[in-house]
């Protein structure tokens, strides 16, 4: 979904008052701000921790983040804390004057498009993006892989891609453990041929946002299924977003599925904080779904 800019300024006449003994000029026409409201694809938690928006966010501004902040990381103690990798051969980085990240997004090309190409026979108008993050432990191996800013890609093709990073082998961190991302974008030959609307900017900074919540969304969800409770749900979430930026309430029409999940979902969305909206405050829509079926997307 695009965002949905509302014009900034009504301008309001006054009409003239005749007083006695008197003429009153007429008063200046005042401006109104309307709230900036911006729309949020939909954001998919999975279970398995793939995550990812149906539709990608608008470029924005040039060098704008598309996700969020990666946390740092630490290497587990034991091995046996690290994820398994999908078997195969490993994929050499040489020291050949790249730097680590340049070296493995080169050796990582081929397996991704492989990935992306087996995705096209399922849904061949599939394009995106996403952000494959290897976390490298003391030997040199991919301990585990996480993705963000995933957008219009199939979770298949991305834990495709995480399977193919994690085979992955480095030279020994010195500081015992390192985090190398791999920024990964999939666009037609053609390129986008999407519209662009004034607010982009601020859209796409809501797409971070929201999805920088995703630690605490899956805690609601680890938590229901820790207590038995239902996995599936959905809303739609209706944001004020106070001048200061902040959420000031959470709005959730229409809505299915777990209402224990949908109430922690509520509080947690509660927490968006964005950069003061124009005007002094505006509203942000974004459908959040728990563990969406297949058929129900």
């Amino acid at each position: 979904m695009r965002a949905l800019h509302l014009s900034l300024f009504v301008w309001l006449a006054v009409a003239p008052v005749a007083c006695a003994g008197s003429e009153e000029r007429p008063k200046a026409l005042v401006p109104m701000l309307h709230p900036l409201v911006v729309e949020v694809a939909e954001l998919e938690i999975h279970a398995s921790g793939v995550d990812r928006f149906t539709a990608c966010a608008p470029p924005g501004e040039l060098g704008q983040a598309w996700y969020p902040l990666v946390p740092e990381w630490t290497a587990p103690a034991h091995a046996a804390d690290a994820d398994a990798g999908a078997p195969g051969p490993t994929v050499p980085v040489v020291a050949d004057g790249r730097s680590v990240t340049e070296a493995a997004v080169e050796d990582t090309r081929a397996a991704f498009r492989s990935c992306y190409h087996r995705g096209l026979i399922h849904d061949p108008t599939q394009d995106g993006r996403a952000a494959i993050v290897l976390r490298v432990g003391a030997d040199g191996r991919v301990a585990r892989t996480e993705s963000y800013g995933v957008c219009e890609l199939q979770t298949d093709v991305v834990q495709c891609m995480r399977d193919a990073a994690s085979r992955l082998r480095f030279s020994p961190p010195a500081a015992g453990s390192d985090t190398i991302v791999l920024p990964v974008s999939f666009a037609p030959r053609a390129g986008s041929q999407s519209e662009t609307t004034d607010n982009d900017s601020y859209t796409a900074a809501a797409y971070v946002a929201v999805e920088s919540l995703r630690p605490e969304l899956h805690a609601c969800e680890e938590e229901a299924r820790r207590s038995g409770k239902g996995v599936e749900a959905w809303g739609v979430f209706d944001m004020k977003i106070d001048k200061t930026g902040h959420a000031s309430d959470a709005n959730v029409d229409p809505w299915g599925g777990d209402q224990d999940l949908l109430s922690c979902a509520v509080r947690v969305m509660q927490t968006l904080k964005l950069a003061p909206p124009a005007g002094g405050r505006g509203n942000v829509l974004v459908r959040v779904s728990f563990n969406p079926r297949a058929s129900s997307r």
